[in-house]
């Protein structure tokens, strides 16, 4: 049976993935819950309806671990961590900075690539990583030769830092108080959008790792005052008109993509807590013939990354029994 630790699990993303593990014990036989900072470690927590210890993270407690699921958060640098056996495979979640050197997966997209290479460090990348991949991967047979994505980002990627920090922001608005708190964000974000250009490289690296160059894809990536979930305007042109009604199928062909009718309107309270991508508005586009634009929204606390990491490890678990 899997042996599975989850390092960090104090986290929005970590206590996720704990709930989604503590959901499916078809996956593990046992669960240790570690933590690489000392003020961390010690902590009595709630793991499948029992009591669970965080550990510190030692080569002791990695002992015998087959998957170690590191949450990297917010860190500049992501290191692997202490001890780790050559014989565990380290999957790195949503690193915003520098990681060790892996693969990044996205699980039922790049799935299939990583089961001859039998990597010892996998990345499950980011949210906006994620939901352009299960966008675009149906769509390349139909030759796609350029994609301009605009994602808006929610608090909730800041960790609840920067939930309370959004909360704050709001309360003192609607206070009409001076006092409103940008250590997290660095300005207002609170009934604001603010362009955020720092990420476009390594979520573009990431997804060329995930599908290769074709297509070419353009990145604005947008910090918005919502809590949760991702919401993206996909434009797509391809070197041959394929019709709206292929575009559509090939869409329909993703199990993760939902399509919903154009009166629903689907924002980003609406994917919350959901696994399904959440697709709508899907339209030719009059002025560039062999061109479509979509509405895309999706729950990057989900979908976006403890969904994945849990279907990454039970795919390597079905290729290794």
């Amino acid at each position: 049976m899997t042996v599975l630790a989850l390092i960090n699990p104090q986290s929005m993303l970590g206590e996720e993935i704990k709930q989604d593990l503590g959901r499916r014990k078809e996956l593990w036989s046992e669960v240790r819950l570690l933590a690489t900072a000392e003020d961390q470690s010690g902590g009595v927590t709630d793991f499948a309806g029992d009591a669970a210890l965080v550990q510190d993270c030692s080569a002791e407690t990695l002992e015998g671990v087959d998957f170690a699921i590191l949450v990297a958060g917010n860190q500049d640098q992501v290191e692997s961590p202490p001890g780790l056996s050559a014989a565990t495979t380290l999957i790195v979640v949503d690193p915003s900075g520098e990681a060790p050197t892996g693969i990044p997966v996205v699980a039922g997209i790049s799935s299939a690539s990583i089961e001859d290479q039998a990597p010892k460090v996998i990345i499950s990348p980011s949210p906006t990583t994620i939901l352009l991949a299960h966008l675009l991967e149906p769509l390349k047979d139909l030759g796609p030769t350029l994609a301009v994505a605009q994602v808006v980002m929610p608090a909730s990627s800041k960790e609840q830092a920067g939930l309370d920090e959004l909360f704050n922001q709001t309360r003192s608005i609607v206070a009409m108080q001076e006092d409103k708190p940008t250590t997290v964000f660095g300005k207002q974000i609170a009934f604001n959008l603010v362009p955020v250009s720092t990420v476009d490289s390594s979520t573009l690296d990431q997804l060329d790792g995930v599908l290769g160059s074709v297509p070419a894809v353009a990145l604005q990536v947008v910090q918005a005052g919502v809590f949760h979930s991702l919401a993206c305007s996909l434009f797509i042109s391809f070197e041959a008109d394929p019709g709206i009604d292929q575009v559509r199928t090939c869409l329909a062909a993703n199990p993760k993509i939902e399509e919903v009718g154009e009166d629903e309107s689907p924002g980003p309270t609406d994917a919350a807590a959901r696994e399904e991508i959440l697709i709508s508005d899907l339209r030719a586009v009059p002025a560039r013939p062999g061109s479509y634009q979509l509405w895309a929204v999706m729950d990057n606390l989900t979908r976006g990354g403890a969904s994945n990491v849990l279907e990454i490890i039970e795919g390597l678990s079905a290729t290794t029994s």
